[in-house]
Protein backbone atom coordinates (compact mmCIF):
# COMPACT_ATOMS: atom_id res chain seq x y z
CA UNK A 1 0.00 0.00 0.00
CA UNK A 2 1.27 3.48 -0.50
CA UNK A 3 0.03 6.78 0.38
CA UNK A 4 -0.05 9.65 -2.13
CA UNK A 5 1.35 13.59 -0.85
CA UNK A 6 2.16 15.29 -3.89
CA UNK A 7 0.54 18.49 -2.64
CA UNK A 8 1.82 18.99 0.61
CA UNK A 9 4.62 21.51 1.80
CA UNK A 10 8.12 20.03 2.26
CA UNK A 11 7.89 20.04 5.96
CA UNK A 12 5.08 17.95 6.25
CA UNK A 13 5.89 15.63 3.34
CA UNK A 14 8.88 14.72 5.94
CA UNK A 15 7.07 14.06 8.52
CA UNK A 16 3.72 12.35 6.39
CA UNK A 17 7.32 10.22 5.03
CA UNK A 18 8.94 9.32 8.39
CA UNK A 19 5.11 8.26 9.62
CA UNK A 20 5.06 6.34 6.72
CA UNK A 21 8.38 4.47 6.89
CA UNK A 22 7.38 3.41 10.40
CA UNK A 23 4.33 1.77 9.22
CA UNK A 24 5.89 0.38 6.34
CA UNK A 25 4.35 2.36 3.66
CA UNK A 26 5.40 3.90 0.50
CA UNK A 27 4.87 7.34 -0.18
CA UNK A 28 4.84 8.58 -3.84
CA UNK A 29 4.80 12.64 -4.80
CA UNK A 30 3.33 11.80 -8.57
CA UNK A 31 0.50 8.90 -9.04
CA UNK A 32 1.66 8.12 -12.74
CA UNK A 33 4.79 6.73 -10.84
CA UNK A 34 2.84 4.14 -9.04
CA UNK A 35 2.32 0.16 -10.87
CA UNK A 36 0.71 -2.65 -9.28
CA UNK A 37 -0.04 -1.61 -5.74
CA UNK A 38 -3.10 -0.26 -3.88
CA UNK A 39 -3.43 3.38 -2.79
CA UNK A 40 -4.07 3.78 1.13
CA UNK A 41 -5.13 7.10 0.66
CA UNK A 42 -4.00 10.92 -0.68
CA UNK A 43 -3.06 13.58 1.35
CA UNK A 44 -3.66 17.14 -0.30
CA UNK A 45 -3.11 20.53 1.06
CA UNK A 46 -6.38 22.00 0.17
CA UNK A 47 -6.67 25.70 -0.71
CA UNK A 48 -9.07 26.07 -3.43
CA UNK A 49 -7.17 24.83 -6.01
CA UNK A 50 -8.52 21.80 -7.89
CA UNK A 51 -6.08 18.78 -7.28
CA UNK A 52 -5.24 15.24 -8.79
CA UNK A 53 -6.44 13.09 -8.27
CA UNK A 54 -9.63 14.11 -6.94
CA UNK A 55 -10.89 13.04 -3.72
CA UNK A 56 -13.90 11.11 -6.14
CA UNK A 57 -11.03 9.34 -8.04
CA UNK A 58 -8.91 8.65 -5.15
CA UNK A 59 -12.69 6.92 -3.71
CA UNK A 60 -12.86 5.39 -6.68
CA UNK A 61 -10.26 3.79 -6.61
CA UNK A 62 -10.58 2.53 -2.73
CA UNK A 63 -8.60 5.08 -1.28
CA UNK A 64 -9.05 7.78 1.35
CA UNK A 65 -8.91 10.91 0.38
CA UNK A 66 -7.53 13.19 3.35
CA UNK A 67 -7.42 17.31 3.58
CA UNK A 68 -4.73 19.00 4.97
CA UNK A 69 -5.77 22.20 6.04
CA UNK A 70 -4.45 25.36 7.24
CA UNK A 71 -6.10 25.24 10.40
CA UNK A 72 -8.88 22.97 12.05
CA UNK A 73 -12.58 25.27 12.19
CA UNK A 74 -15.58 23.78 11.97
CA UNK A 75 -16.34 25.69 8.42
CA UNK A 76 -12.62 24.00 7.26
CA UNK A 77 -13.67 20.84 8.30
CA UNK A 78 -16.93 20.61 7.14
CA UNK A 79 -16.28 22.38 3.69
CA UNK A 80 -13.59 19.34 3.80
CA UNK A 81 -15.90 17.28 3.92
CA UNK A 82 -18.52 18.70 1.38
CA UNK A 83 -15.58 18.56 -1.26
CA UNK A 84 -15.55 14.71 -0.46
CA UNK A 85 -12.69 14.41 1.62
CA UNK A 86 -13.37 11.53 4.57
CA UNK A 87 -10.73 12.87 6.86
CA UNK A 88 -8.99 16.39 7.81
CA UNK A 89 -5.59 17.20 9.71
CA UNK A 90 -4.21 20.60 10.06
CA UNK A 91 -1.10 22.09 9.00
CA UNK A 92 1.84 21.48 10.35
CA UNK A 93 1.57 17.82 10.70
CA UNK A 94 2.55 16.40 13.62
CA UNK A 95 4.47 12.74 13.63
CA UNK A 96 2.43 10.70 16.23
CA UNK A 97 -1.07 11.90 14.80
CA UNK A 98 -0.10 11.43 10.96
CA UNK A 99 1.17 7.47 12.74
CA UNK A 100 -2.27 7.21 14.64
CA UNK A 101 -4.11 8.37 11.69
CA UNK A 102 -2.57 6.02 9.00
CA UNK A 103 -1.74 3.41 11.06
CA UNK A 104 -5.72 2.93 12.05
CA UNK A 105 -6.40 3.04 8.18
CA UNK A 106 -3.94 0.21 7.03
CA UNK A 107 -5.06 -2.00 10.34
CA UNK A 108 -8.85 -1.08 10.96
CA UNK A 109 -9.97 -0.11 8.18
CA UNK A 110 -7.96 -0.90 4.56
CA UNK A 111 -9.00 -0.02 1.46
CA UNK A 112 -11.22 -2.65 -0.41
CA UNK A 113 -8.09 -3.44 -3.15
CA UNK A 114 -6.13 -3.99 -0.63
CA UNK A 115 -8.39 -6.81 0.64
CA UNK A 116 -7.96 -9.25 -2.43
CA UNK A 117 -5.62 -12.44 -2.82
CA UNK A 118 -5.16 -14.74 -5.19
CA UNK A 119 -3.89 -18.06 -4.19
CA UNK A 120 -1.87 -20.33 -6.58
CA UNK A 121 -0.49 -23.43 -5.97
CA UNK A 122 1.88 -22.63 -3.30
CA UNK A 123 2.02 -19.37 -3.44
CA UNK A 124 -0.38 -16.48 -1.95
CA UNK A 125 -0.41 -12.85 -3.49
CA UNK A 126 -1.96 -9.72 -2.88
CA UNK A 127 -1.66 -6.75 -5.36
CA UNK A 128 1.74 -5.99 -4.36
CA UNK A 129 3.64 -9.07 -2.83
CA UNK A 130 3.60 -12.32 -2.55
CA UNK A 131 4.66 -15.38 0.23
CA UNK A 132 4.96 -19.13 -0.24
CA UNK A 133 2.05 -21.02 1.87
CA UNK A 134 2.25 -24.61 3.35
CA UNK A 135 -1.12 -26.65 1.80
CA UNK A 136 -2.20 -26.41 5.29
CA UNK A 137 -1.81 -22.73 5.39
CA UNK A 138 -3.55 -22.61 1.57
CA UNK A 139 -5.96 -25.17 2.63
CA UNK A 140 -7.32 -23.17 5.53
CA UNK A 141 -7.69 -20.70 3.54
CA UNK A 142 -9.95 -22.10 0.90
CA UNK A 143 -12.02 -23.26 3.50
CA UNK A 144 -12.71 -19.89 4.71
CA UNK A 145 -12.89 -18.25 1.30
CA UNK A 146 -15.55 -20.60 0.54
CA UNK A 147 -17.76 -19.01 2.88
CA UNK A 148 -17.21 -15.21 2.86
CA UNK A 149 -18.24 -13.52 5.34
CA UNK A 150 -19.76 -16.77 7.27
CA UNK A 151 -17.85 -18.23 10.68
CA UNK A 152 -16.22 -21.17 10.00
CA UNK A 153 -15.86 -23.75 12.44
CA UNK A 154 -12.77 -25.25 14.01
CA UNK A 155 -13.37 -28.56 12.97
CA UNK A 156 -14.05 -27.90 9.68
CA UNK A 157 -11.12 -25.46 9.20
CA UNK A 158 -8.98 -28.48 10.66
CA UNK A 159 -10.43 -31.20 8.14
CA UNK A 160 -9.19 -28.76 5.55
CA UNK A 161 -5.78 -27.79 7.13
CA UNK A 162 -4.82 -31.58 7.13
CA UNK A 163 -5.44 -32.03 10.59
CA UNK A 164 -2.75 -29.27 11.97
CA UNK A 165 -3.78 -27.06 14.32
CA UNK A 166 -5.87 -24.57 13.28
CA UNK A 167 -4.41 -21.37 15.61
CA UNK A 168 -0.93 -22.24 14.88
CA UNK A 169 -1.81 -22.31 10.69
CA UNK A 170 -3.96 -19.34 11.63
CA UNK A 171 -1.41 -17.49 13.43
CA UNK A 172 1.20 -18.18 10.65
CA UNK A 173 -1.15 -17.16 7.96
CA UNK A 174 -2.40 -13.40 9.58
CA UNK A 175 1.49 -12.68 9.84
CA UNK A 176 1.90 -13.47 6.28
CA UNK A 177 -0.80 -11.32 5.41
CA UNK A 178 0.43 -8.93 7.18
CA UNK A 179 4.31 -9.46 5.39
CA UNK A 180 2.06 -9.26 2.00
CA UNK A 181 1.04 -5.42 3.06
CA UNK A 182 -2.47 -7.59 2.61
CA UNK A 183 -5.63 -5.93 3.86
CA UNK A 184 -7.24 -8.91 4.23
CA UNK A 185 -7.95 -9.99 7.89
CA UNK A 186 -8.31 -13.64 9.59
CA UNK A 187 -10.88 -12.65 12.56
CA UNK A 188 -12.05 -15.24 15.60
CA UNK A 189 -15.11 -15.72 16.37
CA UNK A 190 -14.99 -16.55 20.10
CA UNK A 191 -16.28 -20.28 20.77
CA UNK A 192 -17.35 -20.25 17.28
CA UNK A 193 -14.61 -20.66 14.81
CA UNK A 194 -13.15 -18.20 12.58
CA UNK A 195 -14.00 -15.70 9.53
CA UNK A 196 -12.04 -14.15 6.59
CA UNK A 197 -12.40 -10.43 5.77
CA UNK A 198 -11.30 -10.26 2.22
CA UNK A 199 -11.65 -12.00 -1.30
CA UNK A 200 -9.68 -14.58 -2.52
CA UNK A 201 -9.00 -15.85 -6.05
CA UNK A 202 -8.56 -19.87 -6.06
CA UNK A 203 -5.96 -20.06 -9.13
CA UNK A 204 -5.24 -23.62 -8.83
Amino acid sequence: MYVLAGTLAAADLAVVTDACAELGLAVHHDDHEVADDVMLCALHRTGGEAVEPSPAEVRRRGGYPIAVLDSVSATGVLGALTEGYAFALATPLRRPRVVAALGYLKSVAPPEPAQRLTLAPGLLRSPSRQTPVTAAEAGLLRALANKPGQIVSRTELAGAAGDEDVNAVVSVLRRKLADIDSGAKILKVPHLGFRLVGTVEDTR
